[in-house]
């Protein structure tokens, strides 16, 4: 988790008069959150490493795109008519792609089975950054109390009826809004064309 129970219970949001069960339960909700609204889930960029499984496409070629970016390759394994054939230790891991040494992944349709750590590679090595953390607590805080708002925004402040209202914001908090966007994705791979022969020249 990016926040466990312990770093919610010693920061600043901690009462004394909350449920163990909640806070994890809201904690769990604001991750999600977060991964949701910064298009992490999307497209598998956790900022902790998680173990996937997925089938993929043979190709006739050495590379294979998987869905994520590819930390560690677990295991791999070619499906073939006479059984699965393991060749884990001859794929390599080169961020969303699989290169494999010993020759090419036969064609077929969701032939080739990967089991593999997969999330981020700037924040495996890094660790999960502070602010991602606040934003997490701050999400969840705001879940316990019952004030989240996906669109618009609760207002406790009296406004004079000359002042035009706030714009509104994602979660009802413009700090974590502004922490989501600077962890939000956009297509990592949207551009790029990966048709014509992938040939060693």
């Amino acid at each position: 988790m990016i926040v466990t129970l312990e770093e919610f219970r010693e920061s600043r949001y901690w009462r004394d008069n909350m449920d163990e069960a909640q806070v994890e339960e809201a904690l769990r909700y604001a991750e999600e959150r977060f991964y949701a609204l910064t298009n992490r889930a999307k497209y598998g960029y956790w900022l902790e490493p998680k173990v996937e499984e997925f089938a993929l496409d043979g190709t006739g070629t050495r590379l294979l795109r998987a869905p994520s970016p590819v930390l560690e390759v677990l295991e791999v394994q070619v499906l073939t008519e006479t059984g699965p054939l393991p060749i884990t230790e001859n794929v390599r891991p080169r961020g969303h792609f699989l290169y494999r040494l010993d020759g090419v992944f036969p064609e077929g349709v969701g032939n080739v089975r990967v089991k593999a750590k997969v999330g981020d590679p700037l924040y495996a090595r890094r660790g999960i950054p502070e602010d991602a953390k606040e934003a997490v607590r701050r999400l969840a805080f705001l879940k316990l109390l019952r004030h989240v708002r996906i669109a618009g925004e609760q207002l406790d402040e009296h406004r004079p009826p000359t002042e035009p209202p706030p714009p509104p914001t994602l979660t009802g908090d413009r700090e974590v809004d502004g922490i989501l966007k600077t962890y939000y994705l956009t297509p990592p791979l949207g551009y790029l064309d990966l048709r014509g022969p992938v040939e060693e020249a």
